[in-house]
């Protein structure tokens, strides 16, 4: 007995071979079923791979995008000056409450006194750069202070200009163009250069950003005293409160190094601004990179 059994177990039937040789092809073609998984895997990570340096190509030519129309001299703060839209009239206030709505508005910086509130807006014609500074913080008339002796006793209003940013070394500016209300008197003093047209009033009545009277300044300068390149630096004081705002921020020197430069545009104030659209292409060439290389593989 012990002798079959063991002829038994090393002298397999023929139902056992056949049925070995039926699972034995079973194997080999899961086999071949795993070989295309791992090659499959592995080109999806060289896919990664791929993509990964493509979006940081894309990355470093964005950067290099925006250097090409970064300022001229490294970090300075920059404004749009946008095509006239809505004419102007130089009045010293908002004439219509949509005389300046063609234009950007940029927050200017307290720079000495309490917490203030304070605008700038610019655009151009083909003859002139038009200005308006509008200092909502500023509510005491000059002609209703009491004078405290001295020069500095008066509402004031001064922009430098440097004409084609080439010099960064001296202080002040190439033009300044100034006004000032001196207290208790009925009305601004001539606003300097003659050649400047300009005025100042606290008629708040159509200013969309506050009704409350308060100071305005308006100056139409004309488009000889720029260049392509140009930048200014605007100061405006508040002697009732002691309050000194400026754009762009002060950074503890006048040098027209730290002035802020002027960008012409002949966009009416773009519904989308550039940095969002920039993003959004940025998105939509990276999905289209992507999706090019899941077609491949596929």
């Amino acid at each position: 007995m012990k002798t079959q059994r063991a002829l038994h177990q090393t002298n397999p039937t023929r139902e056992t071979i056949n049925s070995r040789r039926e699972q034995a092809p079973r194997r080999t073609r899961n086999r071949k079923r795993q070989i295309p998984l791992r090659r499959l895997l592995v080109l999806r990570v060289h896919a990664l791979n791929r993509v990964s340096r493509a979006a940081s190509f894309l990355v470093l030519t964005l950067i290099s995008i925006s250097l090409c129309f970064a300022p001229v001299f490294g970090a300075r703060e920059s404004v749009q000056v946008t095509r006239l839209a809505n004419p102007v009239t130089i009045d010293g206030k908002w004439t219509t409450a949509d005389e300046w709505d063609d234009t950007y508005r940029v927050s200017m910086y307290v720079i000495q006194g309490p917490e203030s509130t304070g605008y700038i807006r610019l655009k151009h014609d083909a003859d002139f750069l038009y200005l308006l500074v509008d200092f909502i913080s500023d509510t005491t008339p000059a002609s209703k202070q009491t004078q405290k002796g001295g020069q500095s006793d008066y509402d004031h209003f001064n922009v430098g200009i440097d004409k084609d940013v080439n010099d960064t070394n001296t202080e002040c500016c190439d033009t300044t163009v100034d006004i000032r209300w001196n207290n208790g008197k009925v009305a601004p003093d001539p606003v300097t250069p003659l050649w400047v047209e300009g005025a100042m009033s606290y008629d708040a009545t159509n200013d969309p950003d506050s009704k409350t009277s308060h100071a305005i300044y308006e100056f139409s300068i004309p488009m000889g005293t720029f260049e392509k390149n140009s930048a200014i630096r605007a100061s405006v004081w508040d002697r009732s409160r002691a309050v000194n705002m400026h754009w762009p921020r002060y950074q503890g020197s006048w040098s027209m190094k730290y002035f802020g430069d002027l960008v012409s545009s002949e966009i009416v104030v773009p519904e989308f601004p550039f940095g969002p659209i920039m993003i959004l292409a940025s998105v939509v060439l990276a999905t289209a990179v992507v999706a090019r290389r899941r077609t491949r593989l596929n």
